[in-house]
């Protein structure tokens, strides 16, 4: 009797094991494994580079691209001439690779300018040639704030020139860098602002030093930049 009694019990501890084992099995079988995820670094934001350049201490390259459309490249040459200003647009030309299209502020030429991206991680790589053999590769970083900049302009004429709500302002010719290039009849750039401190007497040409400091907020009606002469280094007659 008593052998019978400890078989029935064997038997029924071996059956409540394997009930066991399959609940377990069945628990891992239908286990929710976590879905993986990639993240999607967005194309808007602002990028910049660093490059050496052969005629200034070098020149720092900075492109905005607006979540619109719009596209903003500054190109600053770090020897007291103003950065060079490129707006346009810019599109996905699939989901690695971008076309910005700019024209140059100021310049007088409507022909654009196309250039071909390909995004990398948190850097926008230049496909085209017109950097050289160093290329162009701009690192996405937070949109410096503006800052004042010295200017070395050369004053050649005051005329009267028309505002941004067709107001009549004085203006003068100017052109920048710390030697004179005379542009040529009609293709001096015109300053619709200003000069704090300076008078011009016709006749002359001036080299000057200014400060130019960005309007906060800039008037709709005028130029975003005030100027402040630091000094006059020079004046001849034409």
């Amino acid at each position: 009797m008593k052998t019978t009694i400890l078989l029935a019990a064997a038997v029924l501890t071996g059956f409540s094991a394997c009930q066991n084992a399959n609940k377990a099995s069945t628990a891992d079988s239908t286990a929710i494994t976590p879905a993986t995820t990639s993240t999607v670094t967005p194309i808007e934001g602002y990028y910049e580079a660093s490059l050496a350049a052969a005629s200034s201490p070098g020149r720092t390259i900075g492109l905005e691209l607006e979540p619109g459309g719009q596209a903003t490249m500054l190109t600053d040459y770090h020897n007291q001439t103003p950065e060079i200003v490129d707006k346009g647009d810019w599109k996905k030309e699939d989901s690695t690779a971008i076309i910005v299209t700019t024209v140059t502020v100021g310049s007088g030429n409507s022909t654009k300018d196309t250039l071909r991206f390909k995004k990398d991680g948190n850097s926008l790589i230049y496909t085209g040639n017109a950097y050289g053999s160093d290329g162009l590769v701009l690192t996405a970083k937070d949109k410096p704030a503006p800052v004042d900049k010295e200017l070395i302009v050369w004053v050649d004429d005051e005329v009267e020139c028309k505002g941004g709500m067709g107001e009549k302002l004085k203006c003068f010719y100017v052109v920048y860098g710390d030697k004179f290039m005379n542009p040529g009849k009609g293709k001096f750039e015109t300053l619709s602002a200003p000069i704090n401190g300076f008078k011009y007497e016709k006749g002359n040409r001036y080299k000057l030093r200014v400060n130019r400091k960005l309007r906060n907020p800039a008037p709709a009606d005028a130029s975003m930049y005030e100027y402040d002469l630091i000094e006059q280094v020079e004046k001849t007659k034409k």
